[in-house]
């Protein structure tokens, strides 16, 4: 009960910051309940002297009070908050079941007579909505009235305070992905450079990342996502900006950050702004398409791959500065010597891979169909074959159930999204990236770089990396035959395996020759810093610290 009650004491803490940031000098009663309440929450009403059963629930905690004091001239705010334990947090991580229980019958009977006839269903709905996704939305930017900005004025203390100047990092969740990953290093890079970090998520979900936030008293976690209605999120930022001397926001897939742009721009436009995007969704654009209709209120888009700077300039008419490159490269491997191919042609044992979230996006039905006509191949051909497949997520029960349908669950390693994968990756020859969608999947890089050759579909930006003896169908029932075939070719085929390593060399050495995200988000960083330090000297302390660090990227 204790650690409850530490958890709660946290949990507090971070809802006193919200709500005395939100509204400093307005009463606000905060009611809290444990896991769950009689009303929907986060939530925020007028102040009133009534109260509901729901007050008598045996999950309430109590109320909190903060700001001055309540009068009839100065109304205050009720706000409803649920605090979810550890163990419902912890549930999210291990969701699982099989994902098509819930969907149409008929879907399920297709699914229950061939699992990849239900995968190509689902293709083929995705092709759809591609072909119609510029009819269906709106790829057009958002008019930025420039000169209603110019005639803002701002009180000296909202533009630049007696603290250390900050940047607000928005990621969308705290799961593992790429988005998400290259948010916690640019949460790195940021207190390098000497910024103070907030962090804001956009929408609760598994938090496997939490654990990797570094442990610095100059971060801070903001839990809008838990305890702030959607709709004062706005507001919200604009008061943490001008009390903590925010100079930077940088996106990563947030949108209640991208929100919150209008309300930034207009109050506080001396705040530069940044996004960093990876992926197109077919559905709706996802975040790139987001991110341009936004772009009028946008200083910087970083994204990772040319196939993004290219949809920025043809679908937005973004160009320049405005717009840059940042690889998902390691600084401290580049220009390290990639590993050779570990297969060869004649091997008779063959370790194959699958990386990633277990989600309809990585398309593990798909991977365990490969799985399944390799294994077969491979006892007519004397081939022996070891499969390991990493990741957790929805799709975790159902490529359990699959695994004992296809009778698989001998030779198909499960291992949990916290496995060593550069080590499991220098110990296979194949990862198979059958994803229905990608950006530039990173975990393509460290396959190159163990010596592992990515078997991977022809999506996204995945050309940039792979050669094209490697890229497979988007179509799920080709993609089982392509990949079967490329890998059948390099163990039989001699000759083969060489010309993949060379492709995949040729790729490496041109994506090395990029700027790294570190690199250019780096710049824009200490560029705002500069700014700043030009405008009005920086406290003494901040001043003192900033001589101790290098100007260039660790």
């Amino acid at each position: 009960m204790s650690q409850d009650r530490d958890y709660i004491d946290q949990e507090i803490t971070q809802i006193r910051f919200i709500y005395e940031t939100l509204y400093p000098e307005t009463p606000v009663e905060t009611h809290m309940w444990w896991e769950k309440a009689k009303l929907p929450t986060p939530a925020v009403q007028p102040q009133d002297m009534s109260y509901g059963a729901e007050m008598m629930a045996l999950t309430y905690i109590g109320n909190l009070r903060t700001g001055p004091q309540e009068t009839p001239a100065l109304p205050g705010k009720r706000v409803f908050v649920t605090i979810p334990s550890p163990r419902q947090v912890a549930v999210r991580e291990s969701a699982g079941g099989v994902p098509w229980h819930k969907r149409p019958r008929k879907y399920r009977a297709i699914h229950a007579l061939s699992p990849i006839l239900a995968e190509q269903m689902k293709y083929q709905i995705e092709a759809r909505r591609w072909r119609k996704l510029p009819a269906r939305h709106k790829f057009s930017r958002l008019a930025c009235s420039r000169g209603i900005f110019e005639t803002q004025t701002m009180a000296p203390e909202g533009r630049h305070g007696s603290k250390e100047p900050a940047i607000l990092i928005g990621l969308h969740w705290l799961d593992v992905g790429g988005a998400e990953s290259l948010g916690i290093d640019s949460i790195r890079w940021a207190l390098d450079a000497g910024l103070r970090v907030f962090v804001m998520v956009g929408q609760e979900g598994p938090e496997r990342l939490l654990a990797k936030l570094p442990e610095d008293p100059r971060l801070q976690l903001i839990r809008t996502d838990r305890y702030l209605p959607r709709s004062q999120t706005s507001a919200f930022v604009s008061q943490l900006i001008a009390q903590e001397n925010i100079i930077l926001t940088h996106n990563h897939h947030c949108v209640p950050l991208y929100d919150a742009l209008p309300t930034i721009k207009l109050r506080h436009p001396h705040v530069v702004n940044l996004d960093s995007t990876h992926i197109v969704e077919y559905a709706d654009g996802g975040y790139p398409r987001i991110s341009g209709v936004w772009s009028n209120f946008i200083d910087h888009h970083h994204v990772i791959s040319g196939e993004l700077e290219r949809f920025y300039k043809e679908r937005f008419r973004v160009y320049g500065s405005k717009l840059v490159l940042g690889r998902l490269l390691d600084d401290s491997r580049r220009g390290a010597e990639v590993a050779p191919v570990r297969i060869r042609a004649g091997q008779t044992r063959c370790r194959v891979a699958f990386v990633g979230r277990m989600v309809h996006q990585k398309r593990p039905v798909v991977a365990l169909s490969i799985i399944r006509r390799l294994r077969a191949w491979g006892k007519r051909n004397g081939v022996d074959f070891r499969f390991d497949m990493v990741g957790e997520g929805p799709y975790r029960g159902a490529v359990e159930h699959l695994l004992t349908r296809y009778r698989l669950a001998d030779v198909v390693h499960l291992h949990p999204a916290g496995t060593d994968v550069p080590a499991l990756l220098g110990d296979s020859d194949i990862l198979l990236v059958p994803s229905s969608n990608e950006g530039l999947a990173l975990v393509c890089y460290e396959a190159i770089e163990a010596g592992c050759v990515p078997i991977c579909s022809d999506v996204g930006a995945q050309a940039e990396i792979c050669p094209p003896e490697t890229l497979v169908a988007w179509s799920p029932m080709k993609a089982v035959r392509d990949s079967v075939s490329v890998v059948q070719r390099l163990l039989r085929e001699e000759g083969f395996a060489e010309t993949v390593e060379a492709g995949q060399r040729a790729r490496m050495q041109a994506l090395q020759a990029d700027p790294s995200a570190r690199e250019v988000l780096d710049r824009l960083y200490r560029d705002a810093l500069a700014a700043v330090a030009a405008e009005q000297p920086l406290p003494k302390e901040a001043a003192t610290r900033r001589k101790t660090k290098s100007k260039a990227p660790a």
